[in-house]
């Protein structure tokens, strides 16, 4: 072996062991709360319990995202995750690219179990979907116009003794998620386009995306309404007519644009 091919040789072996190492840095650990989610080589997304409980005189930790660097094993606190009365758990967590710029968004989607007793009748546990943006290489940051896109929220029941569905939360899975970024409005949402559409069906408008927001107002299949903004399956939309501009918020699912025809870009 000449002097060239022994170089060669270590130089391989050390880009192997140092691989190695970094790999075995970022491996599961019984820490985790959910399994890592690995940003290239060198970089992982961990998700681990709070050091500090929330409450003084309980046992009662939130989760915290923290970026680690698996050469090193130093860590970065990105974010801690919502706190319900209950730290939950992360439902899913993945990379996406949420703008179509070629660059990956980490999403999470939290999960907790709604105890505290606020007279709505709730039909699953909360879900929130937060979604990070790479600002550079060392930080990551909350993108609030896209997480609150799809928002936060839970099934709500027409009442504590019906399985009547009031309120569907759409987003509760990466499926649903993925789905969505594929979807022509979120497209149309994301480049801020003009969107009008129409109701499909009698619905109410509401002063804030929430079934507890509910006003007397109301609109009628046909009507025609322009799209202001969304959030987790809601439209903020106005209503022109001859007596001026009505202004509220109504269910997507009662308009032409959430509709299976506006459904995707993929056929």
């Amino acid at each position: 072996m000449n002097s060239l091919e022994a170089m060669s040789c270590v130089i391989t072996l050390f880009i192997a062991l140092n691989a190695y190492a970094a790999d075995s840095t970022c491996t599961a650990s019984q820490n985790d709360l959910y399994p890592s989610v690995r940003l290239g080589i060198n970089t992982a997304i961990r998700f681990n319990k709070a050091e500090e409980s929330v409450d003084p005189d309980g046992d009662i930790y939130p989760i915290m995202i923290f970026e680690q660097k698996c050469d090193t094993s130093s860590e970065k606190q990105v974010a801690e995750l919502p706190y319900l009365g209950d730290p939950g758990k992360v439902e899913s967590a993945f990379l996406k690219d949420a703008d179509f710029d070629g660059i990956s968004e980490l999403f999470v989607i939290h999960r907790a179990t709604l105890y505290s007793d606020t007279g709505t009748s709730y039909g699953s546990d909360y879900f929130t979907t937060l979604v990070y943006r790479p600002r550079s290489a060392e930080k990551y940051e909350l993108d609030e116009r896209i997480s609150n896109y799809f928002g936060s929220g839970a099934d709500v029941l027409s009442s504590p003794i019906s399985d009547d569905l009031i309120y569907k939360h759409p987003y509760k899975s990466k499926a649903q998620v993925e789905s969505e970024l594929d979807s022509t409005r979120y497209r149309a949402w994301l480049e801020q386009k003009r969107v009008v559409t129409r109701i499909m069906r009698k619905t109410y408008l509401y002063d804030q995306a929430n079934t507890a927001d509910k006003t007397t107002s109301y609109l009628v299949a046909g009507d025609q309404i322009q799209v202001l903004d969304r959030q987790a399956g809601w439209l903020e939309a106005v209503f022109h007519n001859k007596k001026g501009d009505i202004k509220g918020w109504v269910l997507c699912r009662d308009t032409l644009e959430c509709s299976d025809q506006n459904r995707s870009l993929k056929k």
